[in-house]
């Protein structure tokens, strides 16, 4: 990587912020990797998709939605 994904400033591995986000893509959700350069892009984000972790995170246990199964 040598540009942050929220902005496109060139990045160094100091200054790196690496994110999980679950974005909608047509039908199917994606969990996308971004490499940010500052907390302010990370923040920059969209909200992860519906039924799916609402905000930017690490990965590892993380809080799942309940899903609405009856």
């Amino acid at each position: 990587m040598h540009s942050c994904s929220v902005c496109d400033r060139p990045l160094t591995q100091q200054e790196l912020h690496q994110v999980w986000i679950s974005i909608r893509v047509t039908t199917d959700v994606l969990p996308l990797l971004v490499n940010a350069c500052s907390p302010e892009c990370v923040d920059a984000l969209p909200d992860g998709d519906e039924d799916y972790i609402a905000t930017p995170h690490k990965g590892g246990n993380v809080h799942q939605p309940q899903p609405d199964w009856d």
